[in-house]
């Protein structure tokens, strides 16, 4: 194993960790006695990324000793732009007042310093909150309602890790890798791996937008930024069994939308955010199947997940009152018809199953890996069953052709519901 440089050990999990003592005189004013960075889990990402960890950690501690903030945002400048902007920018500090800049805010004055050749990039200047409203213009956010929050959520985080200065006034050309692993840590925080993916995957297609549509030659710090955890597993949800999904559907109340819902999704082992989303329009009880298509309440996760599946007489049944009187655009289910009802239909349903089965790995979602599982167990064709699951297929040839029948689809679902 090869030698871990100064201030840098293992841990037990594999990933590599910045340590450092606080010198004696700080202890009491940090109330610490350590100092902790995430340096990941590679051994050469670990090296190229401990140079940075190690200034900062140094900044910190110089920051620490400063006795004024003028020090301190000096010091801060000096190293994010360089000595000849630190010395340029002291001219627009006041001594008597040093948190008030001469002539204008901190973000103007240090826009107006020509900054040293290493900190230069090519291109125009656009704050990261200005590159968020010119990515969701173009992606036409502002009848995206999912899209919209999803930008909204995304930019509140960045707010929260990195600052108003960071997101609002500094240009994006000057974002680090150091700000990408410091905001990454923070998500880590409250959010799961996977859920940490998806949003640095929404930060990186804003930057990557901007670069491009303003021409800027820089590099984007979230590239292959890692997250350790990330990624689904086979044991991240196991399924139900058929006596399992029957003991929760005894649970609820029947002649109720959670029961109509629930009832849906246990035989056509579709997505819980496409289910309570549905329109009466959707339904088409004459030929027996639902069409999963976008509508007005929302949108779907994939292309792929546009697709017919057949209904079975209970869900037929089941669905009754819930479409009585109602026109084509009216929510089958009025409660969760709604953005963000999936969230909550999801909620009140686990409740259900949580009086049935308190497995962690079993959840409403788990109703989706039973319906794979029953298609599997009937000999059906991988290639049907993606269809009906509303899954992606890599095959050139599943994008030709008008697709597989209704006939074959509903023999092949019929099987399960036996």
């Amino acid at each position: 194993m090869a030698k871990l440089p100064r201030y840098v050990r293992q841990r037990s999990s594999g990933s590599y960790e910045f340590r450092r003592n606080v010198p004696t005189d700080l202890v009491e004013v940090l109330g610490k006695t350590h100092v902790y960075r995430y340096l990941g889990i590679d051994y050469r990402g670990m090296l190229r990324a401990l140079p940075e960890v190690e200034q900062e950690a140094e900044l910190f501690f110089r920051q620490s000793r400063a006795k004024c903030p003028r020090e301190k945002t000096l010091l801060m400048v000096r190293q994010h732009f360089g000595d000849q902007a630190a010395k340029i920018l002291a001219n627009f500090l006041h001594q008597d007042e040093p948190n008030v800049i001469s002539n204008g805010s901190i973000g103007c004055a240090l826009e107006s310093l020509p900054l040293e050749a290493s900190t230069r990039t090519q291109g125009p200047s656009i704050s990261l909150a200005e590159a968020f409203r010119v990515y969701g213009d173009f992606k036409g956010a502002s009848n995206n309602i999912k899209l919209a929050n999803s930008l909204r959520r995304t930019e509140r985080d960045l707010l929260n890790a990195l600052g108003a200065d960071k997101v609002k006034r500094y240009s994006i050309q000057f974002l680090s890798r150091a700000d990408a692993t410091h905001y990454r840590d923070e998500l880590l925080q409250r959010v799961s791996a996977n859920s940490a993916v998806r949003y640095i995957n929404i930060l990186k297609a804003v930057i990557n937008f901007t670069f491009n549509e303003k021409g800027i030659s820089a590099a984007n710090p979230f590239h292959n930024l890692r997250i350790r955890g990330a990624g689904n597993s086979q044991g991240d949800r196991l399924p139900l069994s058929k006596e399992e999904a029957e003991a929760v559907l005894a649970t609820i109340p029947h002649q109720t939308d959670l029961h109509a819902i629930y009832t849906l999704l246990c035989d056509t082992g579709a997505r819980v955010a496409e289910i309570s989303g549905l329109q009466a329009g959707d339904l088409d009880i004459q030929r027996r199947c639902l069409m999963i298509q976008t509508n007005g309440i929302r949108s779907l996760k994939t292309k792929s997940s546009h697709r017919s599946v057949p209904l079975s007489p209970r869900v037929l049944e089941a669905l009754g009152p819930d479409l009585t009187g109602k026109k084509a655009s009216d929510p089958v289910f009025e409660r969760y018809g709604r953005v963000g009802g999936n969230t909550a239909c999801s909620a009140a349903l686990m409740k259900y199953l949580r009086k049935v089965i308190i497995e962690p790995k079993k959840t409403v979602h788990s109703l989706r890996h039973k319906k794979k599982d029953e298609l599997r167990s009937t000999g059906c064709p991988e290639e049907i069953s993606k269809v009906l699951l509303g899954h992606s297929s890599s095959e050139v040839a599943a994008r030709y052709g008008a697709g597989f029948g209704a006939e074959i689809l509903t023999n092949w679902m019929q099987k399960t519901w036996c």
